[in-house]
């Protein structure tokens, strides 16, 4: 009995010593770390294992290191599928095997007893088959006056930038993928977000404007040819066409032998060979 009485007081006093170390100096839980969660869009095949990436990193404004030993879970299409704790690079990878054709929802979010906190994060998995084709989309042909401020944290006055999307853009384009086309939105112009944010920002936009859902890519520091060519790598060679707003993309395409269509037309001269030209959106699909 003596022994047990023991047992249960040395439970107490680690207990209070936990709390204790756990507290701040003036007996009040500790303020939890600032973090910025990533995770990026995943691609795959019915049947086929994908990886979902993700990386926790600390949000302050001078300090963006990696955060190690944080669980986070992983959520698809609400469902939770597994916990995995970041590695010293802040890094986690998550193997999952979905079943049927179509896009889901990912979440990633912090554990909520962990010394982090960070808003919880979505992206999206698309789960494709190899044969239906594949439209890239330039992310600036669906911005009006493709406004590139979409990938900025704020206007000059410091309020939230929100462009406008294109006219028809968001109509004509769910007609294209609704029952052909699958489609992959890159930017084709300079970033004024790191690449981490700008795919999310990017993500929200097309949801919050009713853009049909389709795979963002991220762009790569090597340009769109290099994203192009890491596509083809992993087998998706049906990607045939492109819908763009600058000569730049339209050329990218051209070399890598895509058709392309820009809309708005560019003005004479400025228009590559080759490439064809739509005066608005509710053109393009008879361009393809």
């Amino acid at each position: 009995m003596g022994s047990q009485l023991q047992a249960h007081r040395a439970i107490a006093v680690l207990f209070m010593l936990f709390v204790w170390v756990s507290a701040g100096p003036n007996g009040q839980a500790a303020e939890k770390i600032a973090g910025l969660l990533t995770v990026h869009d995943a691609l795959t095949l019915p049947n086929h294992s994908v990886q979902i990436e993700a990386r926790l990193t600390a949000a302050g404004p001078a300090d963006n290191r990696p955060l190690e030993g944080v669980p986070l879970h992983l959520r698809i299409d609400g469902k939770d599928i597994a916990t995995g704790t970041t590695n010293e690079a802040g890094q986690v990878s998550f193997e999952y095997l979905p079943k049927m054709r179509g896009t889901n929802v990912i979440s990633l979010s912090v554990d909520p007893a962990a010394s982090v906190s960070a808003e919880t994060r979505e992206a999206t998995l698309c789960v494709w088959e190899r044969r239906r084709p594949i439209v890239l989309v330039e992310v600036e042909s669906l911005l009006l006056g493709g406004d590139s401020s979409l990938l900025s944290d704020s206007t000059e006055n410091g309020e939230k930038s929100q462009p406008e999307p294109v006219p028809e853009a968001a109509d004509e384009l769910s007609k294209l993928t609704q029952y052909y086309y699958n489609v992959v939105y890159v930017s084709g112009g300079e970033l004024s977000s790191p690449a981490s944010a700008a795919g999310h920002k990017v993500r929200q936009w097309l949801k919050a404007h009713k853009f049909p859902a389709g795979f963002v890519a991220v762009p790569e520091i090597s340009g769109l040819g290099a994203t192009l060519d890491r596509f083809k790598q992993e087998g998706w060679t049906t990607m045939k066409s492109g819908i763009g707003r600058t000569r730049s993309f339209a050329e990218t395409l051209l070399q890598h032998r895509l058709e392309v269509v820009v809309v708005p037309e560019l003005p004479k001269g400025q228009l590559p060979r080759k490439a064809k030209g739509a005066h608005d959106w509710k053109e393009v699909r008879k361009k393809l």
